[in-house]
């Protein structure tokens, strides 16, 4: 029943998990993630385009991952490896790059970057793109929505940094509901 929401081309959907029992939800979020993309890949459906947003991303990819945090592990990893050709994508939010699944993280192709108050993240960030430590002091004068646009193909910029603003995530949610 969700995969036939998920699938539906000409509607809108907006789903959201939360549980009080995080093992629960990184087992949900495998079993969603697997089921779409097994039934894309044999239909070979590519649109609409579903992203599987994980926020306190170092609750479904951490480095080491045992027990549930294997299985979200493995959902993460193989949407952000396979998805893009059925249409299926990842976001992944935090502050604690530092715990997160190096080989995950090295697959999106597109990143956001604010203030990260711990000295390990933001050394990750600087190493990771090649910031110079100035570049990203920058980021602790932003306001909320301010971010720095880290892309390698989505800008058509190759190791540029672009300084944006973002509308409020809530503010999208609600504006989207309503178009529902």
């Amino acid at each position: 029943m969700l995969i036939d929401i998920l699938n539906r081309p000409d509607e809108k959907a907006l789903v959201i998990f939360q549980s009080h029992d995080p093992d629960e939800l990184r087992n949900i979020a495998y079993q969603i993630g697997m089921a779409i993309f097994e039934d894309r890949r044999r239909s070979g459906k590519i649109d609409p385009v579903v992203s599987f947003i994980f926020d306190e991303a170092d609750e479904f990819i951490p480095q080491d991952a045992k027990d549930s945090y294997e299985r979200s592990s493995e959902v993460v990893m193989h949407l952000a490896r396979r998805g893009r050709k059925f249409g299926l994508g990842i976001g992944i939010a935090t502050q604690r790059i530092t715990y997160l699944n190096t080989n995950i993280m090295a697959q999106p192709h597109t990143y956001f970057v604010s203030k990260l108050p711990r000295k390990s993240d933001q050394e990750r960030i600087t190493d990771a793109f090649g910031i110079s430590e100035d570049m990203f002091k920058q980021t602790f004068k932003f306001k909320k929505g301010c971010w720095l646009l880290v892309s390698y193909d989505a800008i058509g910029l190759e190791a540029v940094l672009l300084p944006i603003y973002v509308q409020n995530a809530n503010d999208a949610v609600l504006e989207f509901l309503r178009t529902l």
